[in-house]
């Protein structure tokens, strides 16, 4: 009998670097008990993880049971999660979903261990216009989340009020730090590029987000946005794909779903249409948009969108236990469509890509 204890540690190495799903993780630990050793360690660096879908909620008696949907396998993996349980979520690419509730502080939950951090209380927050906090709804006033890895650290941005005011905060922080502008913009998505933090506004406008500098915290505006005519305009992403920076719109006009994806040339400070992603492809959802390199069943050059389930239950056309996520072929622009099969969830969702992790 072969005693896996024994292999050299090169080629334990070797098999965890072409790893890239968590449950595949988990099952290197379970071999034996060196291999879990070895796991849990960590001398070796992991390839990068393919991200999970997190899909609706439903109740198991009295547990809320949260859904993932693992691409790698395409299976649905049901974990309870109370944590996030009622909670608005938002994904990151660093093993997290940000939570938010009313009762609790916003969070840094693992769905994975179920480890938590506290980030700073809302109250913490500083509006343009807003003198009372105490009667606001903090599921309508946080509008989005993002987990940065910044010079070696992690840094949440906070997209906040009706004027999509930003904010930041970094592990440890006792508040939030409010990012100042010499105009008024809308903030709908921060990115890490290159050691810089780069923001997109409503009107599609690039700013550079400074937050180490000697002065306050501040938005710089860096160039404008490509043309376009902005009908059914419903999603603008900043992305980062290959060292590449990559703006993404969504639109929505007269029932079909399209896609324009953009590169930003930083030698001529604009931005250049882009038909072909490489061996890429990107994850998006109503909030963020993520690209993983291309591997087994998801292909090259297409954008994955899922979508979420206000309009079908508007209309009461939600059909129990089923999602679907549009898929788009960005070299000849064809649509089609993913099923995805899970238990029923309660109500609304908008499901959302994360990033799991076991560390």
């Amino acid at each position: 009998m072969t005693d896996w204890s024994q292999l050299p540690y090169d080629l334990f190495e070797l098999i965890a670097n072409q790893l890239f799903d968590v449950v595949d993780f988990l099952s290197f630990s379970a071999v034996c008990r060196y291999w879990r050793l070895v796991y849990l360690n960590k001398n070796w660096i992991p390839s990068h993880h393919f991200p999970w879908l997190m899909l609706g909620e439903y109740t198991e008696g009295d547990v809320s049971i949260i859904q993932f949907l693992s691409l790698t396998r395409f299976k649905v993996y049901n974990l309870p999660v109370p944590e996030a349980n009622g909670c608005p979520c938002w994904g990151t690419c660093h093993g997290w979903v940000v939570t938010l509730s009313q009762g609790f502080p916003i969070r840094l939950v693992n769905p994975i261990t179920r480890v938590c951090f506290n980030l700073p209380q809302h109250s913490t927050l500083r509006s343009r216009g807003w003198d009372c906090w105490a009667e606001f709804d903090w599921f309508a006033v946080i509008q989005n989340v993002r987990v940065l890895k910044f010079r070696d650290e992690f840094v949440t941005m906070l997209m906040y009020d009706q004027n999509r005011s930003l904010a930041f905060a970094r592990h440890g922080d006792g508040a939030w730090t409010s990012v100042l502008s010499s105009i008024p913009v809308h903030i709908l998505n921060v990115v890490s590029f290159k050691d810089k933090i780069l923001a997109l506004t409503r009107g599609g406008i690039l700013m550079l987000i400074d937050i180490d500098g000697p002065d306050c915290p501040r938005a710089v505006r860096i160039a404008s946005p490509p043309k376009n005519d902005g009908k059914g305009l419903q999603g603008i992403y900043l992305v980062e794909s290959s060292e590449n920076l990559l703006l993404v719109f969504r639109y929505f006009y007269w029932n079909v779903v399209n896609f324009e994806v953009y590169k930003f040339d930083f030698f001529e400070m604009k931005w250049m249409p882009l038909m072909d992603l490489g061996n890429n492809f990107l994850l998006m959802d109503t909030y963020s948009c993520t690209s993983v390199s291309a591997c087994g069943y998801f292909k090259p050059n297409f954008i994955y969108f899922a979508k979420h389930n206000l309009v079908s239950l508007m209309l009461h056309r939600r059909e129990p236990g089923v999602q679907n996520m549009i898929v788009y072929n960005i070299e000849d622009q064809s649509i089609a469509s993913i099923q995805i099969n899970s238990n029923p969830a309660t109500g609304y969702t908008c499901p959302v890509w994360t990033t799991p992790a076991l560390w």
